[in-house]
């Protein structure tokens, strides 16, 4: 976030827009947190019902992943994940991918195809949806005269 905001304070913005700007990255960043964390707990929550568990030989594929990627050997991976205390977070992304899997194989879904939404006519319509709308006009009551005298 400060990261973003001085990136912006760089690029010439004035202070009013990167306040402005500061608001919604903070919400979207609130809004991120909340959802991981909701992932997070259903996913432990699943994990701990049906009672999966990481073992060894899940640790040492994705470690084996994770060199492959980097081009590294996979214990200088498993050095590196064990001195910057990383093991245990591995460990957790296993445990929610295996009880994500399993909602994914119980999941009922019907494939449906694509349809794109209708496109809108013009940028009023874009900018004014109910522009199109006719408005009737306003009927004059007896009362509504007297009041203009």
């Amino acid at each position: 976030l400060q990261r973003k905001l001085l990136e912006m304070e760089s690029a010439g913005f004035t202070d009013q827009e990167i306040q402005s700007q500061a608001r919604l990255l903070q919400q979207d960043a609130y809004a991120s947190t909340e959802r991981a964390l909701k992932e997070h707990f259903v996913l432990q929550k699943i994990a701990e019902v049906e009672k999966l568990e990481v073992s060894e030989d899940d640790i040492d594929t994705e470690i084996e992943t994770l060199a492959e990627q980097t081009g590294e050997s996979p214990r200088r991976v498993r050095a590196r994940l064990e001195k910057e205390d990383l093991l245990e977070s591995l460990m957790t992304q296993i445990l929610e991918r295996k009880a994500l899997d399993l909602v994914l194989q119980h999941a009922s879904y019907e494939d449906v195809p694509y349809e794109p939404a209708d496109a809108v006519s013009s940028v009023e319509e874009q900018a004014v949806p109910s522009a199109s709308v006719e408005i009737p006009e306003a009927e004059k009551t007896p009362s509504a005269e007297t009041l203009g005298e």
